[in-house]
């Protein structure tokens, strides 16, 4: 009976004692003991920043401040264009029909500095802008230069005289000036390149240069040296100084002749003459080291200016030019702001940029449509990859390292007692040493060795380019009426998501309706027959 008793009261114990929330849950489920799990969890999913999902990232109490974010952001990026593709005009403001055909050239240059769409991110004391830059001025200054250079300082090609019959004679500077002041002065000489720096201090004469090929449209042009330039300077003295002794004598001649007619006495005659030689000054010759300073600068002008210019390209994202973009910004968001500058090496990898680039050169009507979709599209390298063997491979989910945690006991690793660290035993199979990484060839089905700064970059998500799509329509046809639009589509590679179309791996969307692997941008613009319209897509896998 007490027995009886003492099992009811420890029922009755139980009940009690336990949570409603506990006894509600016991009645609906049940209790099943976890051996393991076969989840369906593929890869992690790739969830961009909120810069990235949404063009401005902001949360705000004022609902004024984001009203009018649109108009600012749309600011913002005309100010950005006009700040990086600001230039030196060294021009004369006496030239004006000169000076705007030459600002007009300037503005449609592909020469400039590309700007991409901003991505804001907003907090309570700051503003983080993030866009992307393609410098296409650094990079055909750069190349100028270095040619610039090699021709001044290092040339590779010997001088090869060209006279008006046509024959070609390959000779060193030294025996082509012999044979240029042996030869008739009325035989036109012509060399294959101009001289270089030593060559132009050196060289005696002044010879007519030109490009050899004969399908060149580089017009013969004289080329002045050292030499010339030093000897026409010093016979300008003598000639000055020769004309002046010339009136000199005359006037002495003209005070002999009145001394003839007895209108002036000798002694006259010799005071007058006197204090007119008396006021002859001596001339000085110009310095050779002097000039040769100046002819040497002179003669590298062309090659300080590119200078010049790679420098100014290169302070625009500097200090203190930088901190006054800033300080402009801060005015249009009335926050601190913080810039991050991605400077992108080629065009495509920015849709925006690229569109930008397609428009200003379909504003020039010489240039076909299909060609310029063409060109573009060609200047993209895709990754050498397997499209069938790409699509046709099947992940196996349970490889993954989340599903092969999830299903590993923790209580294994106390089963080997030999083991002096079990803990470190299991962590090091999912994750190996830096000095130990392999990667697998799909192709191949081997394992190689991999740096780990390479097998970072191999695990990043959307890091090779998966392909490119143009579209352009509106009057872009070359006559001069609009009378009919035209419409054009290109593309190299493919938009869709290998992980989602075709491995069965889920992925997320932007903006609500955007593929994350795939970035859209869309431009209007005018010329003289119409407007038109040019979309890109550029995708990553």
């Amino acid at each position: 009976m007490e027995s009886h008793l003492l099992n009811t009261n420890q029922k009755n114990e139980l009940k009690y004692s336990t949570p409603t929330i506990l006894k509600k849950k016991l009645k609906k489920t049940n209790i099943r003991k976890i051996d393991f799990i076969s989840s369906d969890t593929g890869r992690i999913r790739h969830f961009p920043p909120a810069a990235q999902e949404w063009y401005n990232s902001v949360y705000s109490y004022k609902t004024n401040y984001t009203m009018g974010l649109p108009v600012t952001d749309k600011n913002l990026m005309q100010l950005l264009k006009g700040y990086f593709n600001m230039f030196i005009d060294n021009r004369s403001s006496s030239k004006i029909k000169s000076k705007s055909l030459y600002m007009l050239r300037k503005r449609r240059s592909s020469k400039r500095i590309f700007v991409g769409r901003g991505e804001l991110k907003h907090t309570n004391s700051k503003v983080i802008i993030t866009f992307y830059v393609h410098n296409t001025e650094k990079l055909s200054l750069k190349r100028e230069f270095i040619r610039l250079y090699k021709s001044l300082y290092l040339p590779k090609k010997r001088h090869v005289i060209i006279n008006k019959e046509g024959i070609r004679t390959t000779v060193y500077l030294k025996r082509a000036l012999e044979k240029y002041i042996t030869s008739d002065r009325n035989e036109e000489v012509r060399y294959n390149r101009p001289y270089s720096l030593d060559e132009f201090l050196g060289s005696p004469k002044d010879c007519i240069t030109k490009v050899s090929h004969s399908n060149s449209k580089i017009p013969p042009f004289k080329q002045v040296t050292y030499y010339e330039l030093y000897f026409s300077i010093v016979s300008l003295f003598i000639s000055n100084l020769t004309s002046y002794l010339e009136v000199l004598t005359k006037y002495y001649e003209y005070l002999t002749n009145l001394v003839k007619l007895k209108v002036l006495s000798n002694h006259e005659k010799y005071l007058i003459f006197i204090n007119k030689a008396n006021s002859f000054f001596s001339y000085t010759y110009p310095k050779y080291n002097t000039y040769k300073n100046v002819a040497e600068k002179r003669y590298l002008e062309d090659l300080y200016k590119l200078r010049y210019l790679l420098k100014f390209n290169s302070v625009k994202f500097e200090n203190p030019f930088i901190t006054k973009l800033t300080r402009i910004v801060e005015k249009l968001y009335s926050k601190k702001v913080e810039f991050n500058i991605v400077n992108l090496k080629k065009v495509h990898l920015n849709s925006d940029i690229l569109t930008q680039a397609i428009v200003l050169k379909l504003k020039n009507r010489k240039n076909s449509l299909i060609r310029v979709l063409r060109s573009s599209l060609n200047k993209v390298n895709l990754p050498n990859v397997s499209r069938l063997g790409e699509k046709s491979s099947v992940s196996n989910k349970n490889e993954y390292f989340i599903n092969k945690v999830r299903n590993t006991y923790v209580n294994d690793m106390f089963n080997d007692t030999t083991k002096i660290d079990p803990l470190n035993d299991l962590l090091s199979n999912f994750f190996p040493s830096a000095d130990k990484l392999e990667v697998e060839n799909n192709q191949s089905k081997t394992k190689s060795n991999i740096s780990l700064r390479n097998f970072v970059f191999k695990q990043l998500k959307h890091f090779k380019l998966g392909g490119v799509r143009l579209e352009a329509k509106g009057r872009l046809s070359k006559r001069f009426t609009a009378a009919r639009s035209v419409f054009q589509l290109s593309w190299k590679g493919g938009l869709k998501n290998v992980d989602s179309s075709f491995k069965g791996l889920s992925t997320v969307m932007l903006r609500g309706d955007s593929k994350s692997n795939v970035e859209y941008s869309t431009l209007n613009s005018k010329h003289r027959i119409g407007a038109f319209g040019i979309k890109g897509w550029v995708s990553s896998k």
